[in-house]
């Protein structure tokens, strides 16, 4: 097959990972692979040693005038991609985050080309902004919709009307994840008996980084540890300044991203996520694989991947609550690591093989070149073991 994934760059998040996951393994798997984005990324080497053909789109531009032009990059945008669609004619388009579902989805329908719409997400991204529903009313057209949780399934299922709609949870890099050396930290230097807890992702008010630092205020008077905030956002001043208010900044360290976070995971001793909403969380995901206790958010998306014998809960609303459950991991190391391997168990289940293979037949069934059966309900943690 001859396959083209639309997305908006390749840089940190967890959508840009995943394709680059699965970009790479149907590419080794002996299919002309595709991508093209605005801007390229650290998931780009990835991408390039495995042959997959990226395809740069929009002129550089001066990044201060954006905003004016903005209207016109789009519209430039759009038309290379219905130029590369022509030129490439690709057996199938998938088309990843809300700004390629747009432009990406309008040019596959133009060029008559098989239409993949990804949702990375849950229905809570989109309730406070209406723009989202014009993706919504538009995202109907497409041939197939895929999410990677049972809360992007619930959202689209309306929508769809009978149309195919897909569960296919995100895959795990499990040997790249094994390879990662634990003693790597980019710097960082941790005492033997130093108390490590991990936060990684952007720093947004979905993802609720202000309640890991109210948590941490709330245990920092009875055990010693450092706090390691991998990632950056639009809230990251705000972040840090409450981490000074709370007397707890000598004690965080705010990294941007790194390339070493798997090294970090194997290190810390608590990794700490209390996002609002999520799709399928991928960091989660690679804690778990790396065997590093988690506290989560009790909230449906990582309720589908854990339970109370692999990961503490706490309302993603209650510093209280969040505060016990890191208190709890930090202090009963026992305890925590025979959750963290129930949770590694778990992970063992996404490998990136297994999950380009239903990929694989996905597409093949959506070309009519082979016929695959149990994907319309969500799957889950049984079956995807």
């Amino acid at each position: 097959m001859k396959l083209l994934y639309c997305i908006p760059d390749l840089e940190h998040g967890g959508a840009e990972r995943q394709l680059s996951y699965l970009a790479a393994e149907l590419s080794r798997m002996g299919h002309e692979v595709h991508v093209a984005s605005r801007r390229g990324g650290p998931n780009l080497d990835r991408l390039k040693s495995a042959g997959v053909t990226w395809h740069p789109l929009g002129a550089a531009g001066n990044q201060s005038r954006a905003f004016f032009f903005a209207p016109i990059r789009k519209l430039v945008i759009f038309f290379e991609m219905i130029r590369l669609m022509r030129r490439l004619r690709p057996d199938l388009v998938q088309t990843i985050l809300a700004p390629m579902d747009m432009l990406g989805g309008a040019a596959a329908l133009l060029t008559r080309t098989r239409w993949v719409l990804k949702e990375c997400s849950s229905a809570s991204l989109y309730a406070t902004d209406w723009r989202f529903w014009f993706r919504y009313a538009f995202g109907r057209l497409s041939d197939v919709t895929v999410s990677n949780s049972a809360g992007g399934y619930d959202y689209w299922r309306t929508a769809r009307g009978g149309r195919p709609l897909h569960v296919i949870p995100n895959a795990v890099p499990l040997d790249e994840i094994a390879d990662a050396d634990p003693v790597r930290a980019g710097g960082l230097a941790f005492g033997p008996d130093e108390k490590v807890v991990l936060y990684a992702g952007r720093i947004d008010s979905g993802k609720n980084v202000e309640g890991v630092i109210a948590a941490l205020a709330r245990v920092a008077g009875e055990v010693p540890f450092t706090a390691v905030i991998c990632g950056d956002g639009a809230r990251r001043p705000h972040v840090e300044r409450m981490a000074r208010e709370l007397g707890v900044a000598r004690r965080v360290v705010f990294t941007g991203y790194v390339d070493y976070l798997w090294s970090l995971m194997k290190r810390a001793d608590a990794f700490v996520s209390l996002s609002k909403f999520e799709g399928c969380p991928n960091v989660v995901l690679e804690a778990m694989a790396c065997g590093c206790p988690l506290v989560v958010s009790d909230i449906p998306a990582h309720r589908e991947i854990l339970d109370e014998r692999s990961a503490l809960f706490a309302r993603p609303d209650d510093p209280e609550g969040a505060a016990a459950a890191l208190r709890a991991t930090l202090l009963f190391g026992d305890a925590a690591r025979g959750r963290a391997q129930a949770a590694r168990a778990r992970a063992a289940g996404h490998p990136v093989k297994a999950t380009a293979r239903i990929y694989e037949q996905l597409y093949l069934s959506l070309l009519d070149e082979a016929c695959v059966s149990n994907l319309e309900e969500p799957i889950s943690d049984s079956e995807a073991a």
